[in-house]
């Protein structure tokens, strides 16, 4: 028996993936996870173990692993891109963190393996409203998951890494505070359009918005152009070379989970 990994990626940093994470392993029956964040190839466990990692920037790399690894499954966390976007880090408060671009990029490649059956489409807004709610949704998904507490009680037993304190801030209840914070930024909103184009199209296909009624909020806003942490562009040798990574990756973690099912094959019994 192989052990069960269950990755969870999103839409874009600062979809909710550290606390989404975090809440998994405090109030759910893990046997092995990491602190913080891990690239999907270094997970590790023996066999029969629930391994349990996370990081926003595999997206593009789930279709692939999903067709080739049988046990492997994922969490998608998807959030209003608008909010996505005016998001700060702990790491570096004095700017944003990331934009319409890594936004569109990552839901464009999870468009490959959402419908796949070992893959769950959680939504941001849905966990932070009901949280308990949520975690029963991953369990009807995952039915080998077992719950130790409710979300709604994760801050009472949580003990998070220095890591991933950074990027929540606060252990706190689960809650929707942080929904809708883009209204509070509309500066930002209106700047990220101007560089990357309308999010209409984008909120109607998330079901965000039914049409582009909401930039009327913008009309007579002033734009902030303050930086993203991630490029607000990506040229062609720079989207090659991180193509080619993404294989290189995956190669490392096939392989390494080829080499896990032979030395277990091999075990006497």
């Amino acid at each position: 028996m192989s052990f069960r990994h269950l990755h969870i990626v999103a839409c874009a940093p600062r979809s909710g993936t550290t606390l989404l994470h975090e809440a998994m392993v405090t109030c759910m029956h893990i046997d092995r996870h990491h602190e913080h964040e891990l690239r999907y190839h270094l997970g590790r466990a023996a066999p029969g173990e629930l391994l349990l990692t996370k990081r926003p920037k595999d997206t593009p790399s789930m279709a692939a692993v999903l067709a080739a690894v049988p046990d492997f499954h994922v969490v998608y966390l998807l959030r209003d891109p608008r909010d996505v976007i005016v998001s700060r880090h702990g790491r570096s408060r004095d700017r944003y963190y990331t934009n319409i671009r890594v936004w569109r990029e990552n839901q464009a490649a999870a468009a490959d393996f959402v419908d796949h059956p070992r893959c769950l489409v959680l939504r941001y807004e849905d966990f932070v409203a009901d949280p308990d709610a949520a975690q029963r949704q991953l369990c009807a998904r995952f039915p080998w998951l077992r719950i130790r507490h409710p979300f709604s009680h994760y801050h009472e037993h949580a003990q998070v890494s220095a890591a991933s304190l950074e990027a929540l801030h606060s252990v706190r209840p689960i809650a929707p505070d942080s929904v809708g914070l883009w209204r509070d930024n509309l500066p930002r909103v209106k700047a990220q359009q101007q560089l990357h184009g309308s999010l209409s199209p984008d909120l109607v296909a998330a079901g965000y918005e039914p049409d582009d009624r909401w930039e009327a909020c913008l009309a007579d806003v002033v734009p902030d152009p303050a930086p993203s942490r991630y490029p607000e562009s990506v040229g062609p040798l720079r989207r090659t070379l991180l193509r080619l990574d993404a294989r290189r990756k995956l190669w490392l973690y096939l392989r390494a989970r080829r080499a896990a099912a032979g030395a277990q094959a091999a075990t006497p019994r």
